[in-house]
């Protein structure tokens, strides 16, 4: 029981770290879309999808671990201030789901509400394991993607909606994740695949 106490402690401090850390830094993300955002959503399933040449599902993740370092933060009045910073590990240092390089799309299909605003975020890998790293959410190094959001009404599902996110220009190859707002760890990781025939010497080179 003190085990379980003691890791919820922890767990709301790492969300709070978070949050402080996303205060300083809002996302430059407008809510308007591109009229271009793709109309073929899996309109009659409920969940999150990401879609590169066709409709996969997206499954969420927590992390192994999480941990509180000092960093900066960027503020608006006072330039770089101290602040806490989260960082994040989870297992694997590939997503179960690969998309092709490219601007993919993701819906978030026939839900009611959000917990938190959609994000799409870089992750680095490491031996075993993807870091996701607060300290590189600042203006001047951020790993936040810039993304156009679609919002609108579920004709399937009553007081449901459908959120298309997609980034605004494509995506390198690598790892990434959408998160349903910055304060909460578990994460919907994709990885972008190398182009096919990419030489050796180009993907060392990344």
């Amino acid at each position: 029981m003190r085990r379980f106490v003691s890791l919820g402690i922890f767990c709301l401090a790492v969300a709070a770290a978070w949050i402080e850390i996303h205060a300083q830094n809002p996302s430059p993300q407008p809510d308007s879309a591109s009229p271009a955002f793709a109309t073929d959503y899996p309109a009659d399933k409920a969940g999150i999808f990401i879609r590169s040449t066709s409709w996969e599902p997206l499954t969420d993740q927590t992390p192994t671990k999480a941990k509180i370092t000092h960093g900066y933060a960027d503020s608006y009045s006072y330039g770089t201030v101290p602040a806490k910073v989260v960082v994040a590990e989870y297992d694997g240092e590939h997503a179960t789901i690969q998309v092709d390089a490219g601007e993919p799309t993701i819906c978030i299909c026939n839900l009611a509400t959000l917990q938190g605003r959609p994000v799409i975020v870089r992750l680095h890998v490491k031996r075993g394991s993807r870091e996701l790293d607060g300290g590189r959410m600042t203006a001047s190094k951020s790993d936040l993607i810039p993304v156009d959001q679609l919002q609108q009404d579920s004709h399937i599902w009553r007081d449901a909606h459908i959120w298309l996110i997609r980034p605004r220009s494509a995506l390198p190859p690598g790892e990434y994740a959408l998160m349903l707002g910055t304060e909460n760890l578990s994460i919907y990781p994709f990885t972008v695949a190398e182009p096919a025939g990419a030489s050796a010497e180009t993907k060392a080179n990344r």
